[in-house]
């Protein structure tokens, strides 16, 4: 029978709630045509891509949704997200669920709007969906083409009237993470106006926050939200020295569940290669200059 919630002093609502298993993906990073994996990766993102889907269905995940989050290709053309989009579309097929897929800062958004939607472009792509009693936002990251993350007012609104409107538990899902305290020396690389956003979350049904965009899988926990960020697919970072950053061969995943209202993460490494393929210094681990964040926005919106 229906399960009767009640949400934070809302009204009572009946849903009908079961086990939910979310996949997340982050970062393939796969090559564009003519070109070289990026940074230097020995082993093609895409046969890495491909241990992923066939570990999750070696290992008989069967999840109710897939997310991948972000830097879907490094820096692509259309023809790149055209070709990715068929291979959505076969796992889709393959797996039976929805593939649900948001940019990153390495993604092209006019491409991605060519190739993989097939549709007029749009400086932004965010969206949600409802499943299962739960409420899902995949929200748009990107700053233009800069590293780090920012989200703009119209985005901010349009999530903050979304949350209003619903009862249901909530999960955020946009490829630059929060402050927390694993990354308090990745200031210059992640979401640059996080305050704001956790302005709109006061008080509201969000329960997990989940991310990728660092190369390295961490957690914590941000004003009674849980913010998790994944490992990418194709190259994992080093960032233990705040001045030096490492990259390796590696690929991981997250293997979400939610069960009346609780949310749970299983992170799945499967490679981590142990020689050091790039190193690139880092000149300031501070938040970028707020007048450079602003230009490339207002050019965005142009």
């Amino acid at each position: 029978m229906p399960k009767l919630t009640y949400d934070r002093g809302k009204s009572l609502e009946a849903t009908i709630v079961k086990n939910y298993q979310i996949v997340q993906i982050s970062d393939t990073h796969l090559t564009p045509q003519n070109a070289q994996p990026a940074n230097n990766q020995q082993i093609d993102p895409m046969l890495k891509l491909m241990q992923v889907f066939h570990d999750i269905e070696a290992t008989q995940v069967h999840p109710d949704m897939i997310v991948i989050s972000g830097d879907l290709i490094h820096e692509g053309k259309a023809v790149d997200y055209r070709q990715f989009k068929t291979l959505i579309d076969r796992e889709q097929v393959r797996f039976g669920v929805p593939i649900q897929v948001l940019l990153g800062n390495h993604d092209r958004t006019s491409a991605f709007y060519t190739g993989y939607l097939d549709k007029p472009v749009q400086p932004r792509y965010y969206y949600s969906l409802s499943d299962n009693g739960w409420d899902f936002y995949f929200l748009d990251t990107k700053c233009g083409d800069l590293e780090p993350g920012y989200l703009d007012e119209q985005q901010l609104r349009w999530l903050k009237e979304k949350l209003g409107e619903s009862n249901r538990p909530a999960l955020i899902f946009m490829h630059h993470p929060l402050l927390g305290a694993p990354l308090e020396n990745m200031k210059y690389s992640i979401l640059q106006n996080g305050d704001q956003l956790q302005s709109i979350l006061k008080g509201s049904q969000v329960k997990a926050i989940f991310t990728g965009h660092v190369h390295f899988a961490n957690m914590f926990i941000k004003n009674g939200i849980l913010n998790v960020s994944a490992d990418s697919t194709a190259y994992h970072i080093n960032c233990s020295n705040p001045k030096r950053h490492l990259i390796s061969e590696g690929t991981g995943y997250n293997v979400i569940t939610l069960s009346d209202q609780q949310t749970s993460v299983e992170q799945r490494p499967l490679l981590l290669g142990n020689t050091t393929i790039k190193a690139f210094n880092i000149p300031s681990t501070d938040f970028v200059d707020p007048q450079i964040v602003a230009q490339e926005m207002k050019r965005v919106f142009r």
